[in-house]
């Protein structure tokens, strides 16, 4: 078997099994955002996360600045997923040596400017040479005082999620088509219109202020803390899209779930954009993955300020619009070697 064939979360799948063997010190393991531990004087939560040049970032459209902030953000997301705060980063670094100081130094200012508003200290890590690429592993220590994991929603929960979905998605294809305006930053003035190359080849017109809110969702992504979690049964962080990721928590929590089409959030930057691409928005929304806002369910009648988009059930997986009609999904997203 090919690894395109098992796919990244048969390999995630293969690989706890052969580390089923954990201390009881360990509450959270392999197959959550982060890995639990408890301590003498508490409980830590450790995540890792890395970026590869070619897979998660095309530095012909993503300042170093920018890389250095989402670097950061997305492990701090993952935190913020087991319902903790993050605290020490470890970063290490692959680095081509056709690379100068000054974009290290900007990249570091990105993570560090991301750091300061969260609170984090950047503790240490490791550099070396890369052959083909740049490189970026971090490693991210928090603190909960409740753990929260992916295994606990129970049938009649509400599914919540914290933000719009799919305008990171549609950011990326938008810097994908747009690469040259991109560089030259040239949209920079919110009135001036964008010429966008639509899927059929055809050319349509994007303001300038929608352009900026979506790609910045996606170069820039801002991970936002769920403030009560004391009555959240389950959470995920969407990385991958709301498909895949709401398919972990019921796939760990031995679930169904049912999502209402309808009440899903977009917002109307990406409802703009998809109009005049003649693209569906849910597509991003339901698909799109690195939108790094929570994903969560709690039980019936607890107030969560999120956008309530479905329920837990007992099993199957549906989509189900406000007419009543009711399609299966599948875990559909975002995954490496597939």
């Amino acid at each position: 078997m090919q690894l395109s064939e098992l796919g990244e979360f048969g390999l995630i799948k293969r690989l706890r099994a052969k580390c089923k063997n954990v201390p009881p010190e360990i509450m959270a393991g392999i197959g959550d955002d982060a890995a639990a531990i408890k301590t003498g004087t508490g409980k830590i939560l450790v995540t890792s996360d890395m970026l590869l040049e070619g897979i998660h970032f095309d530095l012909s459209f993503t300042t170093f600045r920018q890389l250095g902030h989402k670097f950061l953000s997305v492990n701090i997301s993952d935190i913020f997923a087991m319902g903790g705060k993050p605290k020490y980063f470890f970063i290490s670094l692959g680095i081509p040596g056709h690379l100068k100081p000054e974009d290290i130094d900007n990249l570091y200012s990105g993570i560090l400017k991301v750091a300061k508003k969260s609170g984090v200290a950047v503790a240490g890590g490791d550099t070396c040479a890369s052959g083909d690429g740049l490189v970026l592993s971090g490693t991210l220590i928090g603190t909960a005082d409740r753990i929260i994991t992916r295994s606990g929603a129970r049938e009649g929960d509400g599914i919540y999620v914290t933000d719009t979905l799919g305008d990171s998605a549609m950011g990326l294809m938008i810097l994908k088509s747009q690469k040259s305006e991109v560089r030259s930053q040239k949209f920079k003035n919110k009135n001036r219109n964008l010429k966008f190359k639509t899927q059929n080849s055809k050319l349509k017109t994007l303001n300038s202020k929608d352009v900026l809110h979506l790609i910045k969702k996606h170069l820039m992504p801002e991970p936002k803390p769920l403030k009560n979690t004391s009555k959240v049964t389950a959470m995920i962080d969407i990385s991958d899209g709301l498909l895949i990721d709401l398919s972990h928590i019921c796939d760990e929590s031995k679930a169904g779930a049912v999502i209402f089409r309808d009440e899903i959030p977009v917002s109307a930057e990406l409802r703009h954009a998809a109009s005049i691409s003649g693209l569906d928005p849910l597509d991003f929304a339901l698909r799109g993955g690195e939108d790094y806002v929570l994903l969560f369910t709690a039980p019936p009648g607890v107030r969560t300020g999120a956008f309530k988009i479905g329920e837990i059930i007992k099993k199957g997986r549906f989509i189900i619009d406000r007419k009543g009609r009711k399609r299966t999904f599948k875990a559909e997203g975002y995954e490496h070697f597939k």
